[in-house]
């Protein structure tokens, strides 16, 4: 949760074995590399890269970072950046723009961005705004290299939501969805919905309001299904307040929501941060904390007969020198091997990039990476993207030779 200003195919057998079988690797597997792309200086470059990257078509990668920019003699309000692949090797990093803040503008991006069928480029920011309680922008290219920012809406803290914290998905209409960790009618959060409405202009309508028995305060963006169901995870709330995972359904013109899973604490995890991720027909996301070792787990839900899902544990962080507390998005490839992040833990405690590796019914973890102070990159935030050759793309909140962050490639 990001609240204070101060700088997170068919059903392949259902019982497919999810007796799944784990090991842990304490060290890192064989034959991992990871390179640094780009070191963040805490300028106007930015400072503190948050939420996953992603690419264009152009193999171009897409990011934001919650301070930096503008010189305010507070740190920045943050930039969305692009980092383009230089000849011969090496990366080029332009800011596209710089927040401002104020009433007018938003500031701390906070969820990365996501692109529209045109190229224009959306996120949201965590404050700022006509009430400083977080806004929706769009990046429009020029045509001469340049982009032009305008924010299409302001929260007001009210109804519609206040500090929208996780990123921006679009449906096949051109709709955006979203999250906000506060407001709604009981005030602990909303999904809302944003509709272009003509013009340039946009309306806003809150899908759900949060409330003790949903579910309370979403972090994390929502995810679509095949189906066009849209499913979420609320940090807490429930009746164990230990979070839980939603589905909504849109049917006769109205969304209808309902609880899919929710959270027991203990083994069974607790605090889903991260929003989720769908592959057909299965979603799976992490919790920070619960699980053998009170340390976060990762998880798959199944669907099931009658609506009914089932969950699994796929893996509890925390023994030997594994990864703690994971609060970014799961990333898997075809194959169904799954790629993340932690923000600590790993050997030398400032995180660690894994695999679980799936070899028939069993999964493994493989210790990819463990991020270290100084110039490699710390602190991951956001999930990882893969390119089409199966490496690895994030970026770390601090670390780097300024302190600011850095981008990384790992090579697996």
């Amino acid at each position: 949760m990001h609240l204070h200003r101060s700088n997170s195919s068919l059903i392949l057998g259902a019982c497919l074995a999810f007796a799944i079988t784990m090991f842990t690797l304490s060290a890192s597997a064989f034959g991992q590399t990871e390179s640094i792309l780009y070191v963040f200086t805490g300028g106007s470059d930015g400072s503190g890269p948050t939420g996953s990257l992603i690419f264009d078509g152009a193999g171009n990668l897409y990011g934001t970072t919650d301070a930096g920019g503008v010189d305010d003699g507070n740190g920045g309000k943050g930039v969305v950046y692009e980092l383009t692949p230089a000849t011969g090797g090496g990366w080029t990093e332009t800011a596209l723009y710089a927040f401002q803040g104020g009433t007018s503008d938003g500031e701390v991006p906070f969820g990365g961005v996501v692109f529209d069928a045109a190229g224009n480029l959306y996120g949201a920011t965590n404050y700022g705004g006509a009430h400083d309680l977080g806004t929706v922008y769009e990046l429009s290219p020029t045509g001469s290299g340049g982009w032009t920012e305008r924010v299409i809406y302001s929260f007001a803290g009210g109804a519609d939501g206040s500090y929208p914290n996780g990123g921006l998905v679009f449906d096949a209409a051109g709709n955006l969805y979203g999250t906000t960790v506060l407001g709604g009618a009981h005030n602990q959060g909303t999904i809302f919905e944003l509709s272009p409405t003509g013009g340039g202009g946009w309306s806003e309508s809150v899908i759900l309001a949060c409330s003790l028995a949903s579910g309370e305060r979403p972090t994390g963006s929502v995810v679509f299904d095949s189906a066009g169901n849209l499913y979420t995870t609320a940090s807490v709330g429930g009746s164990s307040n230990a979070g839980t995972v939603l589905r909504l359904k849109f049917a006769s013109g109205v969304w209808h929501a309902g609880v899919i899973h929710t959270f027991l604490s203990g083994s069974d995890g607790s605090e889903p941060l991260s929003g989720l991720t769908f592959q057909y027909p299965r979603l799976y996301g992490t919790t920070q904390t619960g699980g053998t070792y009170g340390a976060g787990t990762a998880f798959v839900l199944v669907p099931g007969s009658g609506g009914v899902w089932t969950k699994h544990v796929l893996h509890n962080f925390g023994a030997f020198d594994d990864g703690l507390y994971p609060s970014n998005p799961l990333t898997l490839n075809a194959t169904g091997d799954i790629f993340g992040v932690t923000g600590s833990g790993g050997t030398l405690g400032n995180g660690m990039a894994f695999e679980l590796e799936r070899s028939g019914g069993t999964l493994t973890e493989i210790n990819l990476h463990n991020f270290n102070t100084g110039s490699d990159a710390g602190g991951p935030a956001g999930g990882v993207v893969l390119d089409g050759a199966g490496n690895l793309y994030g970026a770390g909140h601090n670390g780097g030779s300024f302190g600011a962050g850095a981008v990384y490639e790992i090579v697996p």
